[in-house]
């Protein structure tokens, strides 16, 4: 039986939910992941988008000037809440922010991605790979060990 995973924004306005594991989880570093977080660095989990079901109708963002693979952000439009990010470069997967998730401790990061963008005070696990740009692209029947 695959597992369910949920979660949704802080005022409850979108939701969303998908059956199985995510094929990644990555720390963000980007500019963009940067200031759609308000942080250092964004926690992703790239899911099929194929499976992600979406209750709610999340507003869409993108800047003039796109900074990173993944520039096209999806957030509540009631409250604010970063849910997700579109990737330039693959269609079939969405970028799900770990902590829109109902168990984000659930997950960990495989790594951390566009390292070239890292903020100089941002302190990194040293025990995960870094990735100058973006990471491999990933299709759905992909998955990294999490």
């Amino acid at each position: 039986m695959m597992k369910e995973y949920s979660g949704g924004c802080a005022c409850g306005a979108v939701r969303f939910q998908w059956s199985g594991s995510p094929l990644a989880m990555y720390n963000c570093h980007c500019r963009s992941c940067q200031l759609a977080s308000g942080s250092a660095w964004a926690p992703l989990l790239v899911v099929a988008r194929q499976v992600l079901r979406i209750a709610g109708t999340p507003r869409q963002h993108r800047p003039p000037k796109a900074q990173g693979n993944h520039a096209t952000r999806l957030f509540c439009a009631e409250c604010g809440s970063p849910l997700f990010a579109l990737p330039d470069n693959n269609p079939a997967v969405l970028l799900v922010h770990a902590a829109a998730m109902a168990s984000a401790d659930a997950f960990k990061p495989v790594a951390d991605i566009w390292t070239v963008d890292a903020l100089p005070w941002a302190h990194m696990d040293r025990h995960i790979p870094k990735m100058f740009k973006s990471p491999p692209i990933l299709e759905p029947e992909d998955q990294v060990s999490l």
